[in-house]
């Protein structure tokens, strides 16, 4: 049984007229004709609003073995499942787009985070080395930086955290979602495997200015401290640049278990 056919036979038993149907679904009663007399095919997202209006798997719409008897058995399978205590729910394009675009936006907070982190000493190094009365106001501006990169973390935990039932073991991805997330995996995997690259250099190579200090000049306060700075920054870097593609390739990875 066809798609086309399939189509006119859920809109007869639901007792619509083609007007009707399209003005559910978000088409025009032409646009319906046309698909009734198999002379253009739904979009995949119309696909998606069909097979939600009616409450039919898109395999069964998409699948031309597949006719209304087996609609029927379908049907009696979700009635069993609906008496349990769980429920399977089908997660579409938008929220996995959206749910990507969060992580995302996660891994930029914690990235930003390491750079607190390992920036916080600089005033307590810079001041007690040059004004040493003064060293508590580096203790506090060090607290303040923490605090700060505390409350980054806790928003990117709690962003994330909306998407925690996306991940439930009842959940199916739906038809098309699985092919597009795994192309842009693909296209991120360069930009993986280069972060990691980069970031292990920073982590072998945030030695070299104190290595350089050590090696060209005497006890001079200013030059190590520089160094030193530079050496956190470099060691940040590597752990940010790791961090984020590591967080945005779980992601995807996440999305890519649901069935």
């Amino acid at each position: 049984m066809i798609l086309s056919e399939k189509i006119t036979e859920l809109r007869k038993k639901a007792g619509l007229s083609q007007e009707e149907f399209g003005a559910e679904i978000g088409v025009s009663r032409q646009a319906v004709s046309k698909w009734e007399m198999s002379q253009t095919t739904p979009d995949l997202n119309k696909i998606m609003k069909i097979s939600k209006f009616f409450g039919v798997p898109i395999d069964f719409l998409l699948k031309d073995e597949y006719d209304l008897r087996f609609l029927e058995n379908h049907n009696m399978e979700y009635k069993d499942i609906e008496k349990g205590s769980s429920e399977t729910r089908m997660i579409e394009l938008p929220e996995i787009l959206s749910y990507l675009e969060i992580k995302k936006k996660s891994a930029r907070n914690y990235v930003i985070s390491i750079f607190l982190f390992f920036i916080s000493p600089f005033a307590g190094i810079i001041i007690s080395t040059f004004n040493e009365p003064y060293a508590m106001l580096g203790v506090i501006i060090q607290l303040l930086i923490l605090v700060v990169m505390a409350i980054i973390l806790v928003i990117a935990l709690y962003e994330l955290s909306k998407y925690k039932k996306l991940f439930s073991e009842e959940n199916e991805l739906a038809y098309g979602v699985r092919s597009v997330v795994e192309e842009k995996k693909r296209g991120f995997e360069h930009t993986f495997f280069i972060g990691i690259i980069m970031g292990v250099i920073c982590l072998i190579a945030f030695v070299i200015p104190v290595m350089a200090v050590s090696a060209f000049t005497d006890d001079n306060n200013v030059a190590i401290i520089i160094a030193s700075c530079m050496m956190l920054l470099i060691f940040a870097t590597g752990v940010s640049i790791i961090t984020y593609v590591v967080t945005v390739n779980q992601g995807f990875n996440k999305i890519l278990k649901i069935r």
